[in-house]
Parts: C-alpha cells; sequence; structure tokens
C-alpha cells in the first residue's frame, strides 16, 4: 500500500487524503529513543496510546456513525516488517489532553 513513510512510523496514524481509511502502524516494542506509547495486540484486542498530538482522534471517535474504517498494521519489533491485521472496531476510549489518549478496539472477524 506505500503506507510505511516516516511521518507513518513517527506519528502511527495515516490519513490518506480523500480516502475514508484511518491507518495505524504499531509497534509494539518500541526503540529506546522513540515515544514508549503502551500498545499491544492480544487475541483480536488491540490497546492503543494514541499520538501526544492527539491527529485523528476525533475521526476515530466518529468512524461508528461515519463511514471511516480503521485498519492496523503491526509489527513485535521495530526490525520486522509492518503485516496487515485487518478492520478495527472501538470497544472502548479513554480520551485525554495531558497524556496520550487510550483506545481499545477489536479486530474484525475475517
Amino acid at each position: 500500500m506505500g503506507y510505511a513513510g516516516i511521518e507513518a512510523l513517527q506519528r502511527g496514524v495515516v490519513t490518506p487524503r480523500g480516502d475514508n481509511k484511518i491507518i495505524l502502524f504499531v509497534t509494539e516494542n518500541k526503540n529506546p529513543d522513540a515515544i514508549q506509547y503502551r500498545d499491544r495486540l492480544v487475541g483480536d484486542t488491540l490497546e492503543w496510546e494514541g499520538p501526544n498530538d492527539h491527529f485523528a482522534e476525533d475521526r476515530m471517535v466518529g468512524a461508528p456513525n461515519s463511514r471511516d474504517e480503521i485498519h492496523v498494521f503491526y509489527r513485535m519489533n521495530p526490525n520486522e516488517k509492518f503485516t496487515y491485521q485487518g478492520l478495527l472496531d472501538i470497544v472502548s476510549v479513554d480520551r485525554r489532553t495531558d497524556v496520550p489518549s487510550r483506545f481499545t478496539f477489536r479486530r474484525r472477524s475475517k
């Protein structure tokens, strides 16, 4: 898909212009010099901290009532390639302004 640019890796969220997709790039074990967001994928559940700038949070929260789709690419370690894990639905959100918001997603059945 070609969404592995530096902006995707640094922020972890890409919203391609003119598209209804919100794409998450999740690395569970971060490089020591990277921001240490607490993200983990266990089975079909993704626990994810949004970026510090809260980019695209309104779109994600509104996704159940819009045509936006949330997709996730995941890797355990920074030296691995991202693999597509599927579409996500929001289970819960703890919105914050002073720290990253916390999201819980469930992967849709294939």
